[in-house]
C-alpha cells in the first residue's frame, strides 16, 4: 500500500475510473488518505496483537468484519461504485475493529506503566 501511495497513485486511480474521465485532486487527496488511515489501524492492530492476544469474542468480530469489509470492497470496485461508499465501508466495518484494537493497546500501555 505504501507502494501505491508513492509511486503508483496515479496509474491505479485512472485504472479504477470508468470512461477514461481524468482523475481529480480531490480524488487523489481522499485515496491517500484512506490508505494511510488503512495503514495505520493495520499497524495498531498488530501492535495490539503482538503485544497481548485478543479474546475470542474480538478475534471473531474482526475476522467477520474484514471478511465482509473485504467482499463488499471487491463488489464496489467490481459495480464501480461512487467513492463515499468506500468510505462507509472503512467507517461502519474497519473502524470498529481498529478501535477494539487502540482500546486495548491503551489498556496494555496502561497495566505496563503501573507495574513500573
Amino acid at each position: 500500500m505504501a507502494t501505491i501511495v508513492i509511486f503508483d497513485q496515479t496509474a491505479h486511480l485512472e485504472a479504477s475510473i470508468i470512461g477514461g474521465i481524468p482523475v481529480t485532486e480531490e480524488a487523489r487527496i481522499g485515496f491517500t488518505v484512506c490508505l494511510v488511515l488503512t495503514m495505520l489501524g493495520i499497524i495498531i492492530e498488530f501492535v495490539s496483537i503482538a503485544l497481548e492476544m485478543p479474546s475470542v469474542v474480538r478475534s471473531l468480530f474482526a475476522t467477520s468484519a474484514h471478511t465482509i469489509a473485504t467482499c463488499l470492497f471487491l463488489l464496489f470496485i467490481y459495480d464501480a461504485h461512487p467513492a463515499s461508499h468506500f468510505w462507509a465501508l472503512l467507517v461502519f466495518l474497519s473502524a470498529p475493529s481498529f478501535f477494539l484494537a487502540l482500546l486495548s493497546l491503551f489498556r496494555i500501555v496502561g497495566r505496563r506503566g503501573k507495574q513500573g
